[in-house]
């Protein structure tokens, strides 16, 4: 059974983002019902398709158990235990929303990294999103494909023809003159850059 650190890939002169770690998101355990009282079961992740590592929980009346293995890079497996309790707020129409709360800072989060032994909130990791390790090329090449996926059946890699279903033409037009703004950007950067490199 692969642990938290199985699969561990070590990069040198960058910072690891929270997309890299196996998180665990309450709300991704309360759609699949993860969340009712004396639940058993597992979570596992994968990266590139390939298994990545899995822990086993019970989840209690106020607190969530985890159980796995953790091994440093070229260490021993060590078994492991954590408790994360869970806190609520009241929800404008009524009802409460659950939180996990970070075992280390006690602050309220969605979700929980895990970049050690233990699963605490990114701030905790002081990890960053990939969105804020990217360049500006980077940025602009991911903020012009979000909208052209939104606009074109058929997009790819910075081409698309064929308008979604469903999207309203008001919609599409402001959206694809935002998308032809970002192209143009990113267009002029990739020349900027081209030029530098002669």
């Amino acid at each position: 059974m692969g642990g938290i650190g199985s699969g561990n890939w070590h990069r040198w002169n960058t910072q690891t983002t929270v997309e890299e770690t196996k998180r665990i998101d309450i709300r991704y355990m309360r759609n699949r019902g993860f969340l009712k009282p004396n639940t058993h079961g597992t979570l596992s992740w994968s990266r590139g398709g390939e298994p990545n590592g899995n822990i086993n929980f019970v989840t209690h009346d106020d607190y969530l158990q985890l159980n796995f293995r953790y091994k440093e890079y070229g260490g021993e497996w060590q078994p492991m235990q954590q408790k994360i309790f869970f806190d609520y707020t009241p929800c404008h129409y009524g009802n409460t929303r659950q939180w996990l709360v970070c075992p280390k800072c006690g602050k309220r989060v969605a979700v929980l990294c895990s970049d050690s032994p233990l699963f605490l909130c990114r701030h905790c990791h002081q990890l960053p999103y990939g969105s804020q390790m990217e360049g500006v090329i980077e940025r602009l090449r991911r903020q012009r494909d979000k909208i052209g996926k939104r606009l074109y059946e058929d997009y790819q890699d910075g081409f698309g023809s064929i308008k979604k279903k469903g999207i309203h033409w008001a919609t599409f037009n402001r959206l694809e003159k935002e998308y032809f703004y970002l192209s143009e950007h990113f267009e002029n950067r990739i020349f900027d850059l081209a030029k530098l490199l002669q």
